[in-house]
């Protein structure tokens, strides 16, 4: 996908991921919203579906991509008011539907093609919808992560900004990514265990044989 992303749909993917947001909470997120210092970005109430406020942690890939993105064309970082991802000059800048189609596509082998209205053919449409991937199923894939990385599932509620453990379970399907990841770490323990185990020596079998014979004779 990132291969096949314009700049601004990149950082739309890689921010979407890293903090779990939605779509509209990243179009609508201003400088002045964004603590680089502080390692923190807040998402408004007034942007919200749920209607709260969150302040989530900014991660080190995201601080990277925010870097970038902190600076305009004319070498001068924008504004306070300035929308994060927003047009060259720092303005706001809606939904990148056709970056988003066209990238999916590609990322599947597919070029797309486009009518004079600017919607995708017949043909390229069917495909897209086979595909069935879209911008909001990264906040799935990145509460998915945080919980096999081993985030706390109350954690990843608060990165999520859900009202209930209830509703985030039920969103990531947490009890069987949870199981998944402790059989994991169970493989994970064993593998160690049977490395050791591979560099103990013991004696031939034919030596015990021959040891039990020995004390038979003396006995």
């Amino acid at each position: 996908m990132l291969r096949h992303a314009p700049v601004r749909l990149q950082r739309l993917i890689i921010a979407a991921i890293e903090t779990c947001c939605r779509l509209g909470e990243l179009l609508t997120l201003q400088w002045k919203h964004v603590s680089l210092v502080r390692r923190e970005l807040a998402i408004r109430a007034e942007h919200a579906k749920d209607e709260e406020h969150r302040f989530l942690p900014i991660s080190d890939r995201l601080c990277g991509v925010l870097e970038m993105a902190r600076v305009g064309p004319d070498g001068q970082p924008f504004g306070p008011e300035g929308f994060v991802f927003g047009n060259a000059v720092g303005g706001y800048r809606g939904e990148p539907k056709k970056a988003w189609q066209t990238a999916v596509l590609k990322a599947h082998g597919h070029t797309p093609v486009w009518t004079k209205t600017k919607g995708l053919a017949p043909e390229s449409q069917a495909a897209y919808e086979a595909i069935d991937l879209h911008f909001h199923d990264l906040r799935h894939e990145g509460g998915s992560r945080l919980l096999e990385a081993g985030w706390p599932i109350h954690h990843v509620q608060e990165m999520l900004g859900h009202a209930s453990l209830d509703q985030t379970n039920t969103y990531l399907n947490a009890g069987r990514v949870e199981l998944g990841a402790s059989m994991r770490r169970l493989d994970a323990s064993r593998c160690k265990s049977v490395a050791k185990e591979a560099h103990v020596e013991r004696p031939p079998f034919c030596n015990d044989e021959a040891l039990e014979d020995n004390k038979s004779l003396t006995h």
